[in-house]
């Protein structure tokens, strides 16, 4: 098979092999604008057969993210995706310390050119989908009785103090693995609301101490995603107060007719991997991230 890599030039999609433009049309508008750092082109008889590209994040400064998208029906696959793999390394476009590359768990023959090439699982992220009444019969506790919205604790800035500094502990500890810039509160505040939690949905619980616990709610329609949550207590050998809060939770959701629960459980988040015990999900599909230092 004779292939080359070059750069991909913007507005080259015309050249795509079909089976490889259904894949990358989700980042069209990306790969035709400066989001991307690298991007690297293979090209079979004047066809572009796959892609790969590589992009940085400001919130995680010291990774540099891939992706490498490939025709299926290209033979040496393996091959083309070693060289595409060496080729993204060996660009010096970052100060970034380690590569990291996240995909499906049934991606199994990418999964094996990353093993191959030394990168090392690092979390299993699961975004399951539950109904409410699923998740009210299994978790059998009472609902927290002391708890706030997101809405009032912004009201009172000893306790929006409280929630941001814990928001930013909570999260900087379980991504030690990929660690997030050092920003300030202020900064923090800014960025858990431009990603939009319902602040009414979202709670705290509180004691005489103030917030114990907390959980972050995203909803759209008659759904809702879970995610962003922990506790005061950095590593409780109950997550009682948590569970007690996101019960109080699906009886609001129950309130406004919400079918739909989808949690974001990172394997590196202890608060998500407690709280969401109460059912079983291992054996469904995960999103899985690896990662090699250079």
């Amino acid at each position: 098979m004779q292939y080359s890599i070059s750069i991909l030039a913007p507005f080259e999609t015309d050249s795509f092999s079909s089976n490889l433009f259904e894949q990358v049309t989700p980042l069209l508008t990306r790969l035709e604008s400066d989001y991307y750092n690298t991007q690297l082109k293979v090209t079979i008889d004047q066809s572009i057969v796959a892609v790969a590209v590589s992009w940085s994040n400001p919130f995680h400064p010291h990774a540099k993210y891939f992706r490498i998208y490939l025709d299926d029906s290209v033979k040496e696959s393996n091959a083309l995706k070693n060289q595409l793999l060496e080729s993204l390394e060996t660009s010096p476009t970052s100060t970034a310390d380690r590569f990291i590359c996240a995909l499906m768990s049934n991606q199994t023959s990418m999964i094996r050119t990353l093993e191959s090439n030394h990168y090392e699982l690092i979390r299993k992220t699961y975004e399951s989908e539950w109904t409410l009444d699923q998740c009210l019969n299994k978790l059998s506790i009472s609902a927290h009785t002391n708890t706030l919205s997101y809405k009032d604790v912004f009201q009172d800035a000893q306790l929006k103090n409280q929630l941001i500094t814990l928001l930013k502990q909570n999260y900087e500890n379980t991504h030690l693995v990929n660690p997030t810039a050092d920003m300030t509160l202020h900064e923090w505040e800014s960025f858990l609301l431009n990603e939009e939690p319902d602040l009414e949905l979202s709670l705290v619980a509180l004691d005489d101490h103030g917030i114990t616990a907390y959980v972050t709610v995203f909803q759209s329609e008659t759904r809702v995603e879970v995610a962003w949550l922990g506790m005061r207590e950095a590593y409780p050998t109950s997550f009682l107060s948590l569970k007690c809060l996101f019960k109080t939770q699906l009886f609001l959701f129950k309130q406004r007719e919400i079918n739909l629960i989808e949690p974001e459980i990172d394997t590196t988040d202890h608060f998500a991997l407690g709280l969401f015990s109460f059912i079983d999900y291992l054996e469904e599909e995960s999103f899985q991230t690896y990662r090699k230092f250079i």
